[in-house]
């Protein structure tokens, strides 16, 4: 399908593949798209060129650079760097987040919108200027009978002004000016007029002053006028504006400096536009003013919780939301107390894109509509080719969710690995499949698994979702005949695991999970002379773990199964792999330290006892500092000790001499991982980790959770 992006400082229209439906969405396609004049300028903007001369000066952004370029070299290559260079120089972001159109498809949480209603859909990155969209419930509102797309179209710009005019808190009768007659502006003027107010409007431009006119208001004035201040006393009676609503764009500081000079004492400032916040104080001062923000479409707007879970605020709390703020504007189009029609400047067929914005440039118009061609709707989205290169003798691999974890690490091994070759990267976000699969140079890119999973040359699906989808995509992998690897954790409950193990028994599949630090040279180095030392050990581990907010998707037992599943499952597994043992005794202790500053089970100690009478003690804390290595390894036993520093070096402390290893650059498994996968695809001997030790490993970080949740000293979690 055709999206509409920033790239390079210029608007462009790029071939992405169709969104996927998820159970919280709505597909819609696409019939309207309205280009907000100052949102989307700035955001074009935003995307110009990365150059040299960006970092000169700056020590700090050139030494990242520099590291950045050595690591890519390292894994990918002289091509993996001419690859990254392109790519950050020319960011790519999607445009656009107010459309209308028809529901195609919805998810199965969905019980009140149905394929074939006509809606209107907000949300940047959701709404995008693109012939269709999965657009979250609560960014979707039914358009009202009587009302075209054209006007609905305008749904999530009308919010805004809805909301702004709100925060604003005017009163019918009460004197309002609106600052900036752009797109948003001349909504908040007829919003303001509907509401019963006495309305004013100021612009730079004098078109557009006398265009407030024509949308109702009651005066309008250019804002270097020399006589504005005598205009605005005649209009409000000497006393000055009730409220000023700022709608302009501009990184100066002059609109929120000129709304104090035009208001009464107390009067209220609302800051709708983008604008700079150099205030004055003299006359907020002494007048006591209010300065109020308005967020966007009202409340819900950047709540995760809102916006991506569909989690609606009770009406009797929260009134208006952001959904219930495009459903009052669609109501006042309704009966047609707003008019649209007025600030369409022309209408350009999505393919003419690049056309439509610089008409905005040229026509002065305050917006443009994008009409889009009702092609028909497919269930999944289509794969985009983005490079033919079937090479013999190599093993074919899918990636599945290219987050950080796949895009810093995963990716780069495996595209600088001869064992693998890149077919398919598939992402629910249909520009980001895109923009990383032409990085990596894979052959396909998509937001449909079963895409992947039909292609007969993809041997290994390489799943790296977040941790709440990661069982789904294993049982679809796994169904489908391939080998699967699946980042740790390969679950989030103990029921979740026991389902694995149901599915690894019904189809037979190879599963692999992602536990690479037993594959780090030093460990296995360290393995060895375990091997040959007498337990039992008394082993201690460190993890110097950073802070990670609550906000986090990790942190949500939900989504990321919380720390000590998503990253705690590592270390427990590393215990089994050393000691060659499985399902210790545990005893967790969390840190009773969990007020504001830490997140509950985020600081503990674990103590795991095994039967030969080895005992291994994990010390995980969010409380430190970056400045120390991050993870340490001690392990004591017939009269030696090893250290371990952040599978960097070891030391062999023994009787007569100590011994070192490594060279003192971190490797913690990933490459070696991936090299013993390709052996166990093509049937050779490979020390890949079993299913079955996979499983057990996981038992035992299930059983520590459990333990850190029934823990006296949780700080009351």
């Amino acid at each position: 399908m055709k999206m509409v992006v920033a790239r390079a400082g210029n608007p462009e229209v790029e071939e992405v593949p169709i969104p996927v439906c998820r159970d919280n969405e709505v597909m819609v396609r696409t019939s309207f798209s309205v280009i907000s004049t100052g949102t989307e300028t700035w955001t074009i903007g935003a995307t110009e060129p990365i150059t040299a001369s960006n970092l000169v000066g700056d020590r700090a952004k050139l030494r990242k650079a520099f590291g950045l370029v050595g690591n890519v070299f390292r894994n990918e290559g002289i091509a993996g760097v001419l690859d990254y260079a392109k790519d950050v120089r020319n960011p790519r972001v999607p445009l656009g987040y107010s459309l209308a159109g028809v529901v195609v498809e919805v998810g199965r949480d969905i019980g009140d919108i149905v394929p074939g209603d006509l809606v209107a859909c907000g949300g940047e990155g959701k709404a995008a200027h693109a012939e269709f969209a999965a657009v979250p419930r609560n960014l979707v509102a039914k358009v009202p009978d009587g009302v075209q797309l054209s006007d609905a179209a305008f749904g999530t710009l009308g919010a805004i002004a809805v909301q702004g005019f709100r925060r604003s808190d005017a009163r019918v009768g009460e004197a309002v000016l609106v600052v900036g007659v752009g797109l948003v502006g001349s909504l908040t003027v007829q919003v303001a007029k509907a509401a019963g107010c006495r309305v004013a409007a100021v612009d730079l431009r004098e078109d557009r002053a006398n265009f407030a006119l024509q949308l109702g208001a009651d005066r309008a004035f250019r804002m270097d006028d020399p006589k504005l201040t005598e205009h605005v006393s005649a209009f409000t009676g000497g006393r000055g504006f009730d409220h000023v609503i700022v709608c302009a764009s501009t990184g100066s500081s002059d609109p929120i400096n000129l709304a104090s000079a035009l208001m009464r004492d107390r009067g209220r400032v609302t800051i709708v536009g983008r604008v700079g916040m150099d205030i004055e104080r003299k006359d907020y001062y002494q007048k006591e003013l209010d300065l109020v923000m308005s967020r966007s479409l009202g409340p819900g707007r950047y709540d995760p919780i809102y916006e991506e879970a569909g989690v609606d605020y009770p009406v009797g709390y929260v009134r208006w939301t952001l959904n219930r703020n495009i459903e009052a504007f669609l109501d006042l189009v309704k009966d047609r107390k707003i008019d649209t029609s007025k600030l369409v400047g022309g209408r350009y067929d999505i393919s003419q894109a690049p056309a439509a914005y610089e008409s905005l440039k040229t026509e002065g118009s305050v917006a443009v509509l994008l009409t889009y061609t009702q092609t028909p709707a497919t269930a999944e989205g289509k794969g985009v080719v983005l490079s033919e290169r079937n090479v013999a003798g190599v093993v074919g691999a899918a990636v599945v969710g290219p987050g950080n974890y796949a895009k810093e690490i995963l990716i780069p091994n495996l595209r600088g690995s001869s064992d693998y070759s890149l077919r398919w990267l598939v992402s629910s976000n249909p520009l980001h499949a895109r923009q990383i699969g032409e990085r990596y140079r894979f052959e396909k890119c998509g937001t449909s698994l079963s895409e992947a999973l039909a292609d007969d040359s993809v041997r290994v699906v390489f799943i790296a979702t977040p941790n709440n989808q990661h069982l789904e995509m294993v049982g679809l992998a796994a169904a489908a005949g391939k080998i699967v690897f699946v980042e740790k954790p390969l679950c989030i409950t103990p029921e979740e695991l026991d389902e694995a193990v149901r599915i690894q028994e019904r189809t037979g599949a190879r599963i692999v999970v992602g536990f690479n630090r037993r594959y780090a040279p030093l460990v296995k180095q360290l393995k060895k002379e375990l091997g040959s030392t007498d337990g039992p050990f008394l082993m201690n581990y460190r993890v110097n773990a950073d802070y990670i907010p609550s906000i986090r998707w990790v942190q949500d037992p939900k989504v990321g199964g919380g720390r000590i599943v998503a990253e705690c499952c590592h270390f427990f597994d590393l215990f089994s792999f050393l000691l060659g043992e499985s399902g210790p005794t545990l005893d967790v202790t969390c840190a009773g330290i969990n007020g504001a500053s830490t997140v509950a089970r985020d600081n503990l100690v674990a103590v795991a006892k095994y039967k030969s009478g080895s005992v291994a003690t994990l010390t995980y804390s969010a409380l430190g500092n970056r400045g120390l290595d991050r993870e340490r390894i001690e392990v004591f036993g017939a009269k030696n000790a090893f250290v371990l520093d952040d599978f960097k070096t070891l030391r062999i402390y023994e009787p007569n001499r100590i011994r070192s290893f490594g060279n003192g650059r971190a490797d913690k498994g990933h490459r070696a991982e991936l090299s013993e996968l390709a052996k166990a695809v093509r049937g050779e001997s490979t020390s890949v980790i079993s299913f079955q030790d996979a499983v057990a490993s996981m038992a035992t970080t299930f059983e520590a959770e459990r333990d850190a949740r029934a823990s006296s000293t949780a700080g009351g979690d």
